[in-house]
């Protein structure tokens, strides 16, 4: 069983996800301390991966979030709104949609 602040395939701790993803859409500065090269490098691509899956993850919250998104920012921000923590955004979107933020993957399910 994968615990709930994890993301599948991804090696990297929920809370440093959740620092990133909060600094690239400006809510808060990022993980502490910084991250380090292969870190920094897994995040990038995390944050990258995220941005593809912007309509993806807008279906899935419904009507949790505004119809209106402007971009993979607006929606983290919306996200947190909703969800408010990393750990709260990924078991919903395992138990409501068998999915994860990062990706649609078979292996997603809640203990």
């Amino acid at each position: 069983m994968l615990p709930v602040e994890r993301l599948p395939y991804r090696p990297l701790e929920g809370a440093r996800v959740e620092a990133f993803f909060n600094a690239q859409a400006g809510i808060r500065s990022g993980p502490d301390p910084p991250p380090g090269q292969l870190e920094a490098g897994c995040l990038r691509r995390a944050w990258t991966r995220f941005q593809t899956r912007v309509l993806r993850l807008k279906e899935a919250f419904g009507l949790l979030i505004p119809s209106v998104i402007s971009g993979a920012g607006d929606l983290w921000k919306q996200m947190r709104l909703a969800k408010e923590t990393l750990p709260g955004i990924l078991g919903f979107l395992a138990q409501s949609c068998n999915t994860s933020l990062l990706g649609d993957y078979r292996c997603v399910r809640l203990p």
